[in-house]
């Protein structure tokens, strides 16, 4: 952080003003660096290039004003390059670039990632954010192993690209990123991957033999994943475009979630036990997982209930039940998601006693339960007086309440006297 050194000022003023004083402090240090080698180079920015964009589209200033404006930025980025062309002469092993998002209007709006960066046979750590990468041949990244892109615009095949020339990349993280993106690495050690994606995103491919653990948020309409057989933990924090009420999507979901049948650690939102409580109302096939840790984070409203149970069924070798109680309010529960449920009304405060067949996993294998969050609604504590009465081999029940109150206390008076079916149960409290 330099001095005086304010974005906001500058955003406000309406002008690319790069503080002079910065410029020669970075160049200074830099020049008076004797040491053979950088271990890191970290560079937070706020760079205006999207300046130019709004004065090219509104021509709401003179031509010569104009290209001012430009040929400062300009000098700017290829200030900016010969920083990054330093450090990376010193065989850096970590580079991490942040672009400021003040001020950008989409694509057009971001810093060029130099093509030196590409081609830097000693980085092991590569983190960019907010900037274009325009990649035309093979990246020689022999060392990479981890490589995280924020709001990154991957222009044409540009990630085809970058990927084909990293052997030793195991952590991947895609956030918010424009463009056309495929993951495929069929020789490779990538272990980790993590998408947090737009609504403006139509498709992703993912194609990865040794990947381990994937973890997905945002949106998504279509997104290919094949060939993952390794994968064991999967987190889905997601809404895909679904109609409970077209086949098509039932099976396109289905499909989807047959690809980590495998997994031995699931990780859900309540989205999908809405999408399990559609297909239990409506008796449509679920697939079976053979996960051992059951994650979910749940409004758990009435229309969770049947899909709760949905998913129960379908996790028979299940030991581990986490569950994180969240506010009832969903922004993408929209009224057409739930426009089903009014041909599927049932008595919510007797669900739990309804259930008549057995949950094999509820028999044979659940011996922790874990409970955070919201926890004294009576939804919620109906279903672990459930859980209590049908775990046969329940070790321990987690309570971790938000604050502890008088209904607080209520509550943990009544689980603590709930009949429990294994006598070996302990219900805890924290």
């Amino acid at each position: 952080m330099f001095p005086e050194h304010d974005c906001d000022y500058y955003l406000e003023a309406g002008r690319p003003d790069y503080d002079e004083r910065f410029v020669h402090s970075v160049r200074h240090v830099l020049l008076r660096s004797k040491s053979p080698t950088i271990h890191k180079f970290c560079l937070k920015f706020h760079f205006r290039l999207s300046y130019s964009f709004w004065q090219r589209t509104s021509n709401s200033t003179g031509i010569w004003q104009y290209y001012d404006f430009l040929r400062s930025e300009k000098r700017m980025a290829n200030e900016i390059g010969t920083w990054i062309q330093f450090a990376l002469n010193k065989n850096l092993e970590v580079l991490d670039l942040s672009f400021s998002e003040h001020g950008t209007v989409g694509p057009q709006a971001l810093y060029g990632l130099p093509k030196c960066v590409l081609s830097s046979p000693h980085l092991v750590e590569l983190r960019l954010t907010h900037c274009t990468i325009n990649a035309k041949k093979k990246s020689k990244l022999k060392s990479l192993k981890t490589l995280y892109l924020n709001n990154v615009v991957l222009m044409d095949q540009s990630m085809d690209y970058i990927l084909s020339g990293c052997p030793m990349l195991e952590e991947l993280t895609l956030q918010l990123c424009y463009g056309h993106i495929r993951v495929v690495l069929l020789n490779s050690n990538l272990k980790t991957l993590k998408f947090d994606i737009g609504w403006f995103r139509q498709r992703i491919h993912v194609s990865c033999p040794t990947l381990l653990s994937l973890d997905m948020s945002g949106a998504v309409e279509v997104l290919d994943i094949a060939n993952v057989a390794s994968i064991a933990e999967v987190s889905v924090n997601r809404n895909l475009i679904f109609d409970f009420d077209v086949y098509k999507d039932y099976q396109g979901i289905k499909t989807f979630l047959q690809t980590f049948t495998g997994a031995n650690t699931l990780n859900l939102c309540s989205w999908f036990a809405l999408v399990f409580s559609a297909w239990q109302l409506k008796n449509l096939p679920s697939p079976t997982f053979s996960c051992k840790s059951l994650h979910l984070q749940l409004d758990f409203m009435i229309w969770n209930l049947p899909g709760i149970l949905n998913l129960l069924k379908h996790c028979p070798c299940l030991e581990n039940l986490i569950i994180k109680i969240t506010s009832s309010y969903n922004e993408f529960t929209s009224q057409k998601q739930l426009s089903w449920y009014h041909l599927y009304k049932f008595d919510a405060d007797e669900y739990w006693n309804m259930v008549d067949a057995p949950v094999q996993c509820m028999i044979h294998h659940l011996k922790t339960v874990e409970v955070a969050g919201l926890v004294k609604k009576k939804f919620v504590i109906q279903f672990l007086e459930y859980l209590l009465r049908h775990s046969m081999v329940l070790k321990k029940m987690k309570i971790f309440a938000k604050k502890k109150t008088s209904k607080i206390f209520e509550y943990e008076e009544r689980l603590l006297n709930a009949p429990k079916v294994s006598a070996s149960a302990a219900v805890l409290f924290y």
